[in-house]
């Protein structure tokens, strides 16, 4: 097993999603919001442009994993086209939040054809990326301090965009909303392209044995992803949670203005969820190396589902009571990422230890089309729900509506924790099962040699 990784590469792989979420939690809290309230183009025609723009996004990461697991380069497999994809990465948010002088289906597919364009060039980037983690320890532990330091600078990167978006957007914009999103773009590219450039030069992948014409084929990938059960545990539990999630965190910015007439404070609000989610993450992670993973899972599940209780049955009526109750759920929510992205690798051994197939890039990309792949369709079910509730921009919503809006943010999410609670109750691996399949593999591997 490898052994401690240095806190310089620690810092040096964590930030580079910083950078990734810039893009992500851009996309996730204004794109939504941009195109109905600042381009001005139907929930529905938004919701069409999403759908298949993620759907692209969810069909090309596993190629894009395939393809990476099988490049060979002084610089690695995945750490070429971290380095070489940054640039376009950039270009390409900057143009997802311009407003094209077009009209009509003109300007309907220049959105889908830049959506489109964007969604590649975070693939390029997001697949490598995400991969490196079982390229650089196999031990447990060292993942979830690993994976602790990764979530600290999403959650970072999330509440950075998140929390300073709107005020970029209102100085830079001058009033005009159209003009501070480009600036938002362009900030977030610039800033993105130098961090990236740090976790490509600071982090060294490990070299496996194997060469990339010895490596599985499809088939042999899919059936050894299909035997690992404990895969789809986590994979099962993080996408139900994610896909009913967003039914939350993409209506907050509506609710806030139009519910509670608070989009003024759109700073304040986003800064106590994202602010409660991103400190609370070096707790979570001490809590999983003293409670275990799944433990800690469970009690994340249930903080969450006393948090969105309480968004859907106490009434909000007031700036506080509204922040009170993002910091419950910011803070149930702040374990997810840590313990998913800790417990994926493991469940990458589990699969090697029972099968021999050790593929992590195609997994990886898998677990990704699978998740972008739910969220397009939440996404574009969620448009769908907004226009049948009567849902119309800048304009003042009915009674029937705002109650309608307060439902969809907390009940959905609410069965999504409790399903996610009810899976992960029945992950088989711990700690020292895992130090278990790791022996047992390395001890395969010293008789191939």
């Amino acid at each position: 097993m490898t052994g401690t990784v240095s806190n310089r590469i620690r810092a040096a792989y964590g930030v580079g999603d910083y950078a990734i979420c810039l893009y992500w939690g851009g996309v996730s809290t204004f794109l939504l919001y941009f195109y109905t309230d600042v381009v001005e183009i139907s929930t529905s025609a938004a919701g069409i442009i999403m759908l298949i723009s993620m759907t692209w996004d969810a069909v090309t990461d596993p190629f894009m994993g395939f393809l990476a697991e099988r490049t060979r380069s002084k610089m690695g497999s995945y750490r070429p086209y971290i380095y070489y994809g940054s640039i376009p990465l950039a270009l390409s948010f900057i143009l997802l939040l311009w407003v094209p002088p077009y009209e009509g289906y003109t300007l309907l597919i220049f959105l889908l054809l830049v959506n489109l364009f964007h969604r590649t060039c975070f693939t390029i980037v997001s697949v490598p990326y995400s991969s490196l983690t079982a390229r650089i320890t196999d031990s447990s532990d060292e993942r979830t301090i690993l994976t602790s330091s990764r979530m600290l600078f999403a959650a970072l990167g999330t509440f950075s965009v998140g929390t300073l978006g709107f005020p970029i957007i209102f100085y830079f914009g001058g009033g005009d909303e159209s003009v501070g999103f480009v600036y938002l773009g362009a900030i977030s590219g610039l800033l993105a392209i130098i961090i990236l450039q740090i976790t490509v030069y600071f982090v060294q992948e490990r070299s496996f044995k194997t060469n990339k014409n010895g490596l599985p084929n499809f088939i042999e990938v899919t059936k050894s992803v299909s035997s690992n059960f404990p895969f789809w545990i986590v994979f099962s539990a993080i996408i139900i949670l994610i896909s009913t999630y967003l039914m939350f965190s993409n209506n907050l910015i509506y609710y806030t203005k139009y519910a509670l007439g608070l989009h003024e404070y759109q700073f304040l609000i986003q800064l106590v969820l994202l602010g409660t989610t991103l400190i609370t993450v070096p707790l979570w992670a001490y809590a999983a190396l003293k409670l275990g993973k799944k433990n800690t899972w469970l009690i994340s599940m249930v903080i969450l589902f006393f948090g969105f209780s309480t968004f859907y049955y106490y009434p909000i009526n007031n700036l506080n009571t509204l922040l009170y109750i993002l910091v419950l759920i910011g803070f149930g929510n702040g374990a997810t990422g840590v313990l998913f992205w800790s417990m994926l690798p493991d469940t990458i051994e589990y699969g090697e230890w029972k099968s021999g197939i050790r593929t992590e890039s195609s997994l990886y990309g898998f677990m990704t089309f699978a998740q972008k792949g739910s969220i397009a369709i939440s996404l574009f079910i969620l448009t769908i729900i907004l226009t049948n509730i009567g849902f119309e921009p800048n304009q003042e919503q009915s009674s029937e509506t705002i109650k309608a809006l307060k439902s969809l943010m907390s009940i959905i999410p609410l069965i999504g924790v409790c399903i996610s609670f009810a899976l992960l109750y029945f992950y088989p691996i711990d700690k020292n099962f895992h130090e278990k399949l790791i022996q047992d593999i390395e001890n395969r591997r010293a008789l191939d040699v």
